[in-house]
């Protein structure tokens, strides 16, 4: 890889999020309205009184992490989606860049763009509702480096996908996320599924990043557990992302379909 062409991506997508108010929206806008909605929330939830110390924290926590945690997911596959938009994919690949050279790039301004939103969630929470996140935030960081792994194995999952199907699947860029949400534990414990879910949960990075967040939040401690597993679990599905991303971008090539994406 040559850190020059991995540079011109990056500057490339900068200039994309500029001079595109989509993109504002998405790192600024969302977060806001999603902790303005659950801050309200949780608000509510105080007025009975009944609630346990923490868990106005953790659900707070949980909003931020997982807007994080979306994001990131979302615009890796967007990123790649506005090459298609713009007509843009011929000439890339035309080019000495490397499809390597182009995801570092796209990681890169796509990890930037979800810090943007983080700290913009975790602002309005600290502002509004007098939740600090920041105290906790070393030992949260190992954490959300797990979400940060696992939504990029998701996004080049979403991007080999879309490369081998087109635009026919150019929804799961906003909706893969979603899909996971159920399972991964973001506002309740594991406990709370119910027993033939649970062995299908343990085995998502999200569900152990968030189980960890709990604990940290709830109990003021690192679970070393939990990070190990969720670590490993990233392991095995970064490596599977790579392999059914190569498998996908051949499939495309083999089939004439980078072309006829324009």
């Amino acid at each position: 890889m040559k850190l020059y062409r991995i540079r011109s991506v990056i500057r490339r997508h900068t200039y994309e999020v500029i001079h595109n108010a989509n993109h504002i929206t998405y790192m600024v806008y969302w977060p806001v309205v999603n902790i303005l909605v659950w801050g309200f929330f949780t608000l509510y939830l105080r007025h009975g009184d009944a609630l346990k110390p923490g868990v106005v924290s953790c659900l707070l926590g949980a909003v931020i992490l997982w807007g994080l945690f979306n994001a990131f997911q979302r615009d890796m596959a967007v990123g790649f989606l506005e090459e298609l938009w713009s007509r843009n994919l011929v000439s890339l690949f035309a080019s000495p860049l490397s499809v390597s050279e182009y995801v570092t790039g796209l990681i890169v301004v796509t990890l930037a763009k979800a810090m943007v939103g983080l700290s913009v969630g975790a602002l309005i929470a600290w502002l509004f509702y007098h939740y600090d996140m920041f105290p906790t935030l070393p030992m949260l960081l190992p954490f959300i480096f797990n979400l940060v792994l696992f939504a990029v194995a998701m996004g080049i999952m979403v991007t080999g996908l879309i490369f081998r199907y087109t635009t026919k699947f150019q929804a799961m860029a906003w909706s893969f996320a979603g899909i996971l949400m159920p399972l991964s534990c973001v506002f309740y414990p594991l406990s709370s599924l119910p027993s033939f879910l649970r062995p299908i949960a343990s085995i998502l990075p999200t569900t152990q990043s968030f189980e960890g967040m709990r604990a940290v939040i709830e109990k003021g401690g690192f679970s070393v557990s939990h990070f190990r597993f969720g670590l490993g679990l990233n392991l095995i599905y970064f490596i599977f992302a790579i392999f059914f991303f190569r498998w996908m971008f051949e499939a495309a090539r083999s089939r004439g379909l980078l072309v006829k994406m324009e």
